[in-house]
C-alpha cells in the first residue's frame, strides 16, 4: 500500500544513502528541531550533546552508542541528547575524525606513525599490528573529544535556553489570544 511505483534501483538506494532526498539543508534544520524539542533542562540536554559528540571522535565504533548512554544515565544528562551528539561521528567525518586522531595521538605518544608510505598501510597491516594504529588513536580522539565535547556544551546550552523560552513564550501568547476569544 505505501510501497513505490517503481522500486529504487541499487544505485537510487546508494544515493538516498548518502544524500538525503530532501537535501541537507532540510536534514539539517529537521534535527536542529529534534533537538531543541527534546525535554529537560538545557544543561541536562546540552551534557547529553557533550557525551554523544565526545565519544564520537573514539575510534570504538559499535561502542559510541551505549557508552554515551551509560555515561548521560549515570551524570543524569539527557539521553536522548547523546543519542543525538553521535551523530557527529557518520560516514563523512569518520575519515578526517580518525585521521586527526591517528596523526594526535601519534604526537602524544611520541610515535612516529607507522606507516609514512602509502603502500605499507594496507589491511594486512591493519590486522598485523592493531595496537599500531588503534593506541594513538584512541589517545588522540580522547583528547579530541574531551575538546569537542567542552565546544558543543558551550554552544548547545545558550542555544537550547534561548529555544526553550522563545518557545514558551510563543505558548504563553498563544493562551492569551485564545482567552480572549480571538
Amino acid at each position: 500500500m505505501f510501497r513505490r511505483r517503481e522500486p529504487l534501483t541499487p544505485a537510487g538506494r546508494l544515493r538516498r544513502l548518502l544524500w538525503p532526498s530532501m537535501g541537507l539543508v532540510r536534514s539539517g534544520r529537521y534535527v536542529a528541531y529534534r533537538i531543541a524539542r527534546i525535554q529537560g533542562s538545557p544543561h541536562a540536554i546540552a551534557l547529553g550533546i557533550a557525551w554523544g559528540v565526545a565519544l564520537s571522535m573514539t575510534p570504538l565504533l559499535g561502542l559510541h552508542f551505549p557508552i554515551a548512554f551509560l555515561l548521560a544515565w549515570v551524570t543524569r544528562a539527557s539521553i536522548m541528547g547523546a543519542m543525538v551528539g553521535t551523530i557527529v561521528a557518520n560516514p563523512w567525518t569518520f575519515p578526517a575524525i580518525w585521521y586527526s586522531s591517528y596523526r594526535l595521538g601519534c604526537s602524544l605518544l611520541g610515535m612516529a606513525p607507522g606507516h609514512e608510505d602509502q603502500a605499507r598501510l594496507t589491511l594486512a597491516f591493519l590486522i598485523d599490528h592493531p595496537w599500531q594504529v588503534f593506541a594513538p588513536m584512541l589517545a588522540g580522539g580522547a583528547v579530541m573529544g574531551v575538546a569537542a565535547g567542552i565546544i558543543a556544551y558551550v554552544i548547545a546550552k545558550p542555544l537550547i535556553r534561548f529555544y526553550q523560552e522563545k518557545r514558551r513564550d510563543r505558548r504563553r501568547a498563544g493562551r492569551v489570544l485564545v482567552g480572549k476569544g480571538i
